[in-house]
């Protein structure tokens, strides 16, 4: 297998200290949201270490088509195996230092690997690369950080990713989720301002700030909101919580690819929204306004833009709604590759 089996760029944790139970019903909610790969370990002291439950995380993964990646050490490789690990259904590890490269190269025949990006220096990668280890083969994955103030800073990260990216490399990267894990319940971040945030926007801001190309949630479970608006982001869309009028629901939208600092200008709505009878006062807009064009703008009418700034009053726009106070910051990710919603 190689990295682009992975068919979003979105994935999830599950441990083995969780019940059956759990897991069955966490698995089934972010498969519904279209997570497309699971990360799992065999190395952490609190975990229960049973053969039977990896088995089930394998099988589940196996029968829905979702990537499982494992973490392990060298005391892990030892109580399995390479034959043992393949015995058990696994296909990805994520290898743990302290693992030699000829080891490594031996397991990259059978696995993907997943290698620390935080650790991976270019003369690791020059050696990589000279036993004969395929780039196809490999793929990198940053730490999460259980104690506070521990985790990286988000321009640290866009660095290493970028000079892993300029070796072919793609790269995971960690994202607290809605409910902590134990045992210190602070939340499982790669990037530390990410332990405060929603987890849609620490996503979000892996993605386009910190320039990762995957994102995984080290902790548990996410919320039935936060859950829905995965479920649109692993389609590509931006799912923003607003008041506006009931046409406007569920219509799907784009940032036109030169995009302005002022406004998200929503490319096709002149031709999306013809003919709708939509009206709003022509006021003064906040940021996270979202206004329409009247027929005074001309060949404009119709037009959709949500206000990125303050602007002042326009005769000729309309505003008939606004981007509820939580998501608004959501808007400075609303943009291209991103399609954007309201809900």
């Amino acid at each position: 297998m190689g990295v682009n089996d992975f068919f979003s760029r979105f994935g999830f944790s599950l441990y083995l200290s969780n019940s059956f139970a759990d897991s069955e019903k966490w698995f089934i909610e972010y498969q519904n949201a279209g997570f497309s790969f699971v990360f799992s370990s065999l190395n952490i002291n609190e975990e229960e270490k049973g053969d039977e439950k990896i088995r089930h995380i394998v099988t589940k993964c196996q029968r829905e088509g979702l990537t499982l990646i494992v973490d392990i050490n060298q005391e892990s490789l030892e109580r399995y195996g390479k034959e043992g690990l393949e015995r058990l259904g696994i296909k990805a590890l994520r290898i743990d230092d302290g693992i030699s490269i000829e080891v490594m190269k031996s397991l990259s025949e059978d696995f993907l690997l997943v290698l620390n990006a935080s650790t991976l220096s270019d003369d690791f990668l020059r050696k990589m690369m000279d036993v004969g280890i395929e780039k196809t083969k490999v793929l990198a994955c940053h730490n999460y950080y259980p104690k506070p103030y521990t985790g990286l800073g988000g321009s640290s990260v866009r660095d290493l990713n970028n000079r892993l990216h300029s070796c072919g490399i793609k790269v995971i990267t960690f994202i607290p989720g809605d409910n902590k894990r134990f045992p210190l319940f602070e939340g499982l971040p790669t990037v530390e301002e990410h332990r405060a945030l929603p987890p849609i926007q620490a996503a979000l801001d892996c993605l386009m700030c910190c320039e990762s190309d995957y994102v995984c949630i080290g902790d548990n479970a996410l919320s039935s909101a936060s859950l829905e608006r995965f479920s649109y982001l692993t389609k590509g869309v931006i799912a923003l919580s607003a008041q506006v009028p009931k046409q406007l629901k569920g219509m799907n939208f784009e940032n036109r690819i030169d995009a302005s600092e002022y406004v998200i200008r929503a490319s096709h709505s002149r031709e999306q929204l013809k003919g709708y009878a939509i009206q709003g006062p022509a006021s003064h807009r906040k940021r996270g306004d979202i206004v329409l064009a009247n027929e005074r703008f001309l060949r404009y009418q119709s037009e959709l833009e949500i206000c990125l700034v303050d602007l002042p009053q326009d005769d000729r726009q309309m505003v008939v709604g606004f981007v509820h106070k939580e998501d608004i910051p959501l808007l400075d990710f609303v943009k291209h590759p991103f399609h954007f919603t309201f809900i």
